[in-house]
């Protein structure tokens, strides 16, 4: 007898593992729940309550990290990791639900919350063009148009001109673009804002261009400013996508409202021409995860649904080329708010540092590898430059991982 190491990845592989052996199928459930060990951070709860959670963790049979100082109460306050399965991790919200202490009943019903957003699950949003978008099921690939002359990756440009940005767009359709995304206005490092009336009058008349060429094509428009992503809404645009993450305008959220549109909220701090100085961060992923929490809740006061939400990690917006390769290493840190993630790191400064790639034209295949990484882990949607070979990458990448236990 030789012993051999099974990674199960999905509940698929696990059902085929059970079925191979003859084991009843009513275990699925059970042995789904126990099959991988989650870590969720709790940040900053009260001492007292983290020795109470390592406790209740090293009762289920989990654990349970806090800080050196818990244990003497030599600290007021203790972030916490939370390491277990998903049966003990539900069992532990259960547990901490009847305790009315210390902000137990909150944290409970968020790692209720987190447990149950983490499940793969599906979902479709019809948007303003008719068209529907199924999240959960693939990673979608969103085409970058940029109607600008100076955007960083120069064979993206169409400087503005309304039939070679159509002609772009009819033609990443015919490759395979489930969203076209649409920029009059660079957001590359150092860039300066353009005058709101020229980015009003290419992204209009390019929208209205391309809406005419492809009816059904979801289109997403990347700008920071209300009057323009209303003009574009109305010419009939579907998404808003904000680099800015509703810090520059907030009313981006109420104009999706009111048209039915969907909102990207994009982690960044600072300006395009600031943030390269402001990557000084204590903890990047629970700082982020605040910045979410707060842009999904200015977007609710105005009106805009949770569910109508997509987020962006931000790549190489306010972060250093180690934090911007941490994010795509940990894409699924976001996945507890239960929302569609975007990724875009196409032909990026961190593609060029890991290839030894300076010029963007050199960064095609670390995109690629890039896109397959994000199809692995299941991220929704890569906002990419080449439509036809990332759909392949990402192709190639869902095969592999829709296989199954033989």
């Amino acid at each position: 007898m030789t012993i051999h190491r099974i990674n199960i990845t999905d509940t698929g592989e696990l059902s085929g593992a059970l079925s191979s052996l003859g084991a009843d199928r009513r275990s699925l459930p059970y042995f789904d729940n126990k099959r991988a060990v989650e870590c969720f951070f709790v940040p900053d709860a009260d001492v007292r309550a983290a020795n109470v959670m390592k406790q209740e963790m090293l009762s289920l049979g989990g654990d349970a990290a806090v800080n050196a100082h818990a244990v003497d109460c030599k600290t007021e306050k203790s972030s916490v990791l939370l390491f277990g399965s998903v049966k003990q991790l539900s069992q532990f919200a259960d547990k901490l639900k009847t305790m009315p202490w210390w902000g137990f009943p909150k944290i409970s019903a968020e790692v209720a919350e987190a447990l149950a957003n983490i499940r793969p699950r599906t979902r479709k949003t019809v948007l303003p063009c008719g068209a529907e978008l199924e999240f959960g099921r693939r990673t979608m690939i969103m085409g970058i148009i940029n109607l600008t002359d100076d955007s960083f990756y120069a064979a993206s440009r169409t400087g503005g001109s309304v039939a070679p940005a159509a002609a772009r767009a009819v033609k990443m359709a015919a490759e395979g673009a489930d969203i076209l995304d649409l920029g009059a206005e660079s957001t590359r490092p150092g860039s300066e804002r353009v005058p709101e009336e020229q980015e009003l009058s290419r992204m209009t008349e390019s929208v209205k261009a391309i809406r005419r060429e492809l009816p059904q094509m979801p289109l997403s428009i990347d700008t920071t400013r209300e009057s323009v992503a209303r003009a574009a809404l109305a010419e009939g645009a579907d998404i808003i996508n904000d680099v800015s993450g509703l810090t520059f305008e907030p009313k981006l959220a109420a104009a999706a409202a009111s048209n039915g549109a969907m909102l990207v909220l994009m982690h960044m701090r600072g300006t395009p021409a600031t943030m390269s100085s402001l990557c000084d961060y204590n903890d990047l992923l629970a700082e982020m995860t605040a910045f979410f929490d707060d842009g999904i809740a200015k977007a609710a006061s105005l009106g805009l649904a949770k569910d109508k939400i997509i987020l962006d990690p931000g790549i190489g917006f306010a972060k250093t080329y180690e934090q911007n390769l941490f994010l795509l290493k940990h894409p699924e840190a976001f996945r507890t708010f239960g929302l569609p993630l975007l990724v875009g790191a196409s032909r990026k400064g961190s593609v060029g540092k890991a290839t030894d790639s300076p010029d963007p034209d050199g960064r095609l295949e670390g995109t690629l590898a890039i896109s397959a990484l994000c199809a692995w882990g299941g991220i929704d949607v890569v906002r990419v430059h080449d439509v036809r070979e990332n759909k392949k990458a990402v192709m190639m990448a869902e095969a592999i991982r829709g296989s199954r236990y033989a």
